[in-house]
């Protein structure tokens, strides 16, 4: 099998939706900075109180069945099974959209007295009640783009749920904000606004999502007939076998990434929240970073765990995790290094939590050199092991926040969080070497991880130790990164640098980037790993 083909392939993907996470991140903290600046602190808890409610919600009703179309789409194109890849599709999707629509039916009955039980600030009922009615729409743009990715392209989730989707939210916001200044209306009807213009791009999302889909299993020629009734009743077997403890975990992992910001709205005001909200979702920008090259990890392992290429499989994680310590490091590293001048861009109110964004960066350095294992593990068909795993670190993540909330506010719920991060990849590691025989680092990943501790975290952990004010750190962030970018230079072979730009390179002649595949993808065991 060819190295450089298959890195290159994983890295055409990763980069596509690196560029479109990157859109996608930023969106994601603009609409937090147009929320922070445009309402009240308890308003800006109750919006995204609202919202991550909405998205475990979400989490609930979808099943876990993204990870399942990715996996069995993939897995049965890689054994060359069209007819196999659409029973699977079948049996997911009416399941979950069928529960989607009857769980926001009942959210728009109890959802609104809900929302006020929860943080009564006024105009949330009437958010609550905009949400419910989008759960439905949301679970069908999630799940179609999924089965995208399943057939070979991340291109329909960059550009539909990256940046149409996620990339409208602060613009819609912003407009938003304006009207409802403008149009002189009661109490409450910016979190109304402000929570319609979050929601809205779903609906846009949805249809092109489903113009994608239908595009692409034309391309792949997917049976449009449903087939026996034998052979969708063994698909269905098999596939809900998976998907039964992955529904749990995705639960699981969204309430890990969501729950907690409710949580500190309950027990700390939604003043609180609204300052958690804005120092954890700095943080999580980095993660946005390399979710691009995470999305194409779970797909392309799947096609070679199916064409018995382990070892294959086990490369494909390994550059998978040096390309995203490479990539999210240096942005940690920063936080780290002046989260004064990272909190300032939501306005002076909120420059004070500092701790949240110095406790979530530091976790999150560990959680990036774990690698995508929890995907690995899935992929591998692990995933009752992943259920166990995510409900041993959503419990720590409950039980610390219960403790820690109303001591430290939202101290104690960044501290939750990341025991939960060490938690959730700690356990997964683990496993992947056993399963895979070896581990989702190398020699290359622990350079990954020194080149820019040296350059980087060793002078601001100088800086910092001797008291030195933001100025002084800033300086010296900006010097390491011109080391950092030298020493990149140097060690590009090792880190596999020329095979992630030979990507870039290959997309200007028309051969990368996220493009739909052939039809000849569905001989991908035959042929090596195609991943666009």
């Amino acid at each position: 099998m060819d190295e450089t083909a298959q890195l290159r392939g994983l890295a055409r993907g990763g980069l596509g939706g690196l560029a479109g996470a990157g859109v996608s991140g930023l969106a994601g903290v603009a609409f937090v900075v147009v929320a922070a600046r445009g309402l009240s602190a308890g308003e800006v808890g109750a919006v995204f109180a609202l919202t991550s409610l909405f998205l475990v919600t979400l989490a609930v009703v979808e099943l876990g069945s993204d990870v399942a179309l990715v996996r069995f789409l993939a897995l049965r194109l890689g054994q060359g099974d069209p007819a196999g890849a659409a029973a699977a599709a079948v049996v997911l999707l009416g399941p979950v959209l069928l529960l989607a629509t009857l769980a926001g039916a009942l959210l728009a009955v109890v959802g609104p007295g809900l929302a006020v039980a929860v943080v009564d600030v006024p105009g949330v009922s009437t958010a609550a009640l905009v949400l419910a009615l989008l759960v439905p729409v949301a679970a069908a743009s999630d799940l179609m783009l999924a089965a995208t990715r399943g057939l070979g392209t991340v291109r329909p989730t960059i550009v539909v749920d990256g940046l149409v989707r996620q990339g409208s939210q602060p613009v819609l916001a912003l407009l938003a904000l304006a009207v409802a200044d403008g149009a002189a209306v009661g109490p409450g009807a910016g979190v109304v606004w402000v929570v319609a213009a979050w929601g809205a791009p779903y609906v846009v999302s949805c249809l092109l999502a489903a113009r994608a889909l239908r595009r692409l299993a034309h391309a792949h020629r997917l049976p449009s007939a449903l087939g026996p009734r034998t052979a969708l009743l063994t698909a269905a077997a098999e596939v809900w076998r998976f998907t039964a403890p992955r529904s749990l975990t995705q639960v699981a992992q969204t309430a890990i990434r969501r729950a907690d910001i409710p949580l500190v709205a309950a027990l700390a005001g939604p003043a609180a929240a609204a300052v958690y909200t804005a120092a954890s979702r700095i943080v999580a920008l980095g993660q946005l970073g390399i979710k691009g090259i995470q999305q194409m990890v779970g797909p392309q392992m799947a096609r070679l765990l199916g064409a018995g290429h382990r070892e294959a499989a086990v490369l494909t994680l390994r550059s998978a995790t040096t390309w995203s310590v490479t990539i999210a490091w240096p942005v940690y590293l920063a936080c780290l290094a002046v989260p004064e001048a990272v909190l300032a861009v939501f306005g002076s109110g909120y420059t004070g939590a500092t701790t949240v964004v110095v406790v979530l960066a530091a976790a999150m350095l560990v959680g990036t050199a774990a690698g995508p294992v929890d995907t690995a593990l899935l992929m591998t068909g692990r995933s009752v092991a992943s259920l166990l795993n995510n409900l041993a670190a959503l419990a720590t993540n409950l039980v610390l926040n219960v403790l820690l909330i109303p001591r430290w506010g939202a101290e104690g719920a960044a501290v939750a969080w990341a025991a939960s991060i060490v938690v959730s990849n700690a356990l997964p590691t683990w496993q992947v070497r056993a399963e895979l025989g070896g581990t989702p680092a190398d020699r290359r990943t622990l350079t990954a991880i020194a080149l820019p501790a040296l350059s980087l975290g060793l002078p601001a952990a100088i800086a910092w130790s001797l008291g030195a004010p933001p100025a002084v750190r800033g300086g010296l962030l900006v010097a390491g990164l011109v080391v950092h970018a030298l020493l990149l230079l140097r060690f590009r072979d090792v880190l596999r640098l020329p095979e992630l730009l030979g990507a870039v390179r290959g997309g200007r002649g028309g051969r990368g980037g996220a493009r739909e595949p052939r039809p000849a993808l569905s001989r991908a065991g035959r042929r090596g790993p195609v991943s666009r």
